[in-house]
């Protein structure tokens, strides 16, 4: 799964849309934080697609870098 489209974001946490690289399905409005321990793990190793069942990593997918909103270590 990657993001989509973020589609509102508080401070550091948001909802966006996610597709599944595997087979295109598209999740929307799932919860997220916007930090590089979310986008660099949590993405790839837990967020499964409710279709195909696959993660990034059980696809072999390396994931482009996602920026964050704040620097890391930024008190929002």
């Amino acid at each position: 799964m990657k993001i989509l489209e973020i589609t509102y974001q508080h401070r550091r946490d948001f909802i966006a849309d996610f597709i599944c690289e595997g087979c295109g399905n598209i999740e929307r409005n799932k919860s997220g934080y916007d930090d590089r321990i979310f986008h660099d793990k949590v993405i790839p190793m837990k967020f499964r697609c409710e279709k195909c069942g696959k993660t990034r990593e059980d696809l072999g997918v390396k994931g482009e870098f996602t920026q964050t909103k704040y620097p890391e270590g930024f008190q929002v």
